[in-house]
């Protein structure tokens, strides 16, 4: 079973509905943060789904730098360096080429304050076609996209995620069309899937509802999830745009919003 929580629906400019990226995804026994950008601890323990606050995020994944996916992983770093955040579970976070240089400039800055206080931090830059096993039987990939950036990194991740019984959610991260985006997408349980802008707000890197029309006409997953919408796309009716490409089911995220497969 896979359960995505949409913890912020937005993009960098957040509106009240639709807050910068950050989502909880439940992969069987395993609980994962994806892309903690600005708010994203304060908004899963409004959500209830992480009773044990600080202390129950242990696997973090990052699809990109850029601050509106990465910025709350510093404020995580610091929160559990806190006396009173006793798990001695060890911090695990995966992300692109460049997420190691990120947290040493950020380290040059505040120090030790950045060390887990009873935990181990392990950091990982993921490997080309390397697979992630998780609690349960479950696992997750990346995947590249297309989403240039301009320091630090110029790589951009999606991830698939499978649980033990073979269902399957892809996130596709930020990107613009790119074919793994494509191949991944096959027949996917859920496709969660950044849709920004509207066609006439067109920006390199990023998918509108034309594209995601397209993406999803070929790849014909079981159930569409649009987020990452700036603040036009929001005020948009994208279900209605993206069903004159797709006639399967299809659903425009909000702050809140949990979408189950399995």
């Amino acid at each position: 079973m896979i359960n995505f929580h949409i913890l912020g629906a937005g993009g960098a400019v957040p509106t009240a509905t639709h807050s910068p990226a950050a989502y909880w995804v439940v992969v069987d026994d395993q609980k994962l943060m994806l892309d903690p950008g600005p708010g994203a601890m304060v908004r899963l323990l409004q959500s209830g789904l992480a009773p044990k606050g600080v202390d129950g995020i242990d696997l973090i994944l990052l699809s990109h730098l850029h601050p509106d996916h990465s910025l709350d992983l510093i404020a995580l770093l610091f929160a559990a360096h806190s006396p009173i955040c006793l798990s001695e579970k060890p911090l695990r976070v995966f992300g692109p080429v460049g997420l190691k240089a990120l947290l040493g400039k950020f380290r040059d800055i505040y120090g030790r304050w950045l060390d887990p206080r009873h935990r181990t931090l392990d950091v990982v830059e993921w490997d080309e076609n390397q697979t992630l096993a998780l609690c349960g039987g479950g696992k997750v990939a990346p995947f590249q996209v297309n989403h240039p950036q301009d320091h630090l990194s110029d790589e951009a991740l999606g991830y698939r995620f499978t649980d033990a019984d073979g269902k399957t959610a892809v996130f596709s991260g930020d990107t613009g069309a790119c074919p793994a985006l494509n191949k991944a997408a096959q027949g996917a349980d859920l496709l969660v899937v950044e849709c920004s802008v509207p066609d006439d707000l067109e920006t390199p890197g990023h998918m509108h509802p034309s594209v995601v029309g397209a993406l999803c006409a070929e790849s014909r997953p079981g159930h569409v999830v649009l987020t990452h919408q700036y603040p036009a796309a929001a005020a948009m009716d994208l279900v209605k745009e993206i069903a004159q490409y797709f006639d399967g089911k299809i659903s425009q995220a909000r702050d809140g919003d949990s979408y189950q497969v399995g």
